[in-house]
């Protein structure tokens, strides 16, 4: 089952970054992320808004005044239009074969706005962080550092995927002195209430705290193959029955399955440990959640061979109480809100700022 990790704004803004110069970044100025748990697990994700140097943040133009190189100038500062041009085509060129021929038009336009909306609010808060002299300690930048290491996957090291992003300590860094702005800013405003937790756990009770209906299971597989004949499928059909009867006369379900499965899960006994709906092919789903617990079911075919399945266990749908997910509530809530108020801080920058987009 898939983890959904509540990583901290840094670690956010930093693998944005990462997204960014590999060119994957969500061009969609329109699309709302929704708080999602995994199925089962209780956990809510994080909303990630213009915060993290997307394209929530309006930009306005300026006069379009003649140019020369200059692609946007933000108080002076200035992104060269050979140097925005480099960018896109090094974007292109790693994921030219990734990219449909009748894309690749639209694809360069959307990376453009997005590195021209990038290097805006970049200057934007580059230009605020120096005017109040915030400065980051070896420890901060210390910090940043554990804390994308754990967003990472197990095994995979810091430094290795830096070098694999072309990440420098100076971006880290950058990051550590926007996360002392953000909190100068906004401090504990965004702390969500015990009403708003209670409202939020209510108004999604039904939709997001629900643990489903789970079965625990063990199978034996014969698998099939696409270029297997009728004579083989008949061998193939004519083995899982014989298991089958041995297992009706008392044969040991594990150890049939280690020595005749073809399925990894021969090396716990054929055991799948619980499994939810969706999780599984449709109709191996519909015999385990059909079956009565301890009975070896009829053969069944599904794409990958014919089985033979028992249920160990059974858990009913439940509903998950408030207590058990009020810190999960509390923590979205907290960085959902943070997210909007630092939304306004950048809008507020924009709006003092002189920006020119040529």
């Amino acid at each position: 089952m898939k983890n959904i990790i509540n990583r901290s704004w840094i670690a956010i803004f930093v693998l944005f970054t990462f997204v960014l110069v590999s060119g994957c970044g969500d061009n969609d100025k329109n699309k709302k992320k929704s708080p999602v748990p995994a199925v089962g697990t209780n956990q809510i994700q994080p909303a990630v808004s213009g915060s993290t140097a997307s394209n929530t943040v309006p930009i306005v133009a300026g006069d379009q005044a003649p140019s020369g190189d200059i692609a946007v100038s933000v108080d002076g500062k200035i992104l060269k239009k050979s140097e925005l041009e480099k960018k896109i085509n090094e974007m292109i060129k790693k994921l030219k074969d990734k990219i449909p021929a009748d894309k690749q038009k639209d694809f360069r336009e959307n990376i453009k706005k997005q590195l021209v909306n990038t290097f805006v609010i970049r200057t934007l808060l580059a230009n605020e962080i120096e005017k109040r002299k915030i400065e980051a300690s070896d420890q901060e930048i210390k910090l940043a550092r554990d804390k994308v290491q754990a967003s990472l996957p197990p095994g995979k090291k810091i430094d290795e995927f830096f070098k694999e992003k072309g990440i420098s300590k100076e971006e880290i860094t950058f990051a550590v002195k926007i996360e002392k702005f953000r909190n100068m800013e906004i401090g504990n405003k965004a702390k969500p209430s015990q009403k708003e937790i209670a409202k939020f756990y209510n108004d999604n009770r039904d939709k997001l705290f629900v643990e489903p209906e789970s079965v625990h299971v063990r199978h034996i597989l014969v698998a099939t193959k696409k270029d297997d004949d009728d004579k083989v499928k008949a061998q193939k059909k004519e083995k899982i029955e014989n298991l089958r009867k041995q297992l009706l006369n008392g044969g040991n379900f594990a150890e049939l399955a280690r020595k005749n499965s073809d399925c990894p899960s021969k090396e716990a006994g054929g055991d799948l440990n619980f499994i939810r709906r969706g999780q599984t092919v449709k109709p191996f789903e519909d015999a385990a959640f059909s079956q009565q617990k301890d009975v070896i079911g009829p053969v069944i075919t599904t794409e990958y061979g014919y089985h033979i399945i028992q249920v160990l266990d059974r858990k009913p749908a439940k509903k998950i109480a408030l207590e058990a997910v009020k810190d999960k509530i509390s923590a979205y809530l907290d960085q959902k809100k943070k997210s909007e108020a630092f939304d306004a801080v950048l809008k507020n920058l924009q709006q003092k700022a002189k920006i020119i987009i040529y």
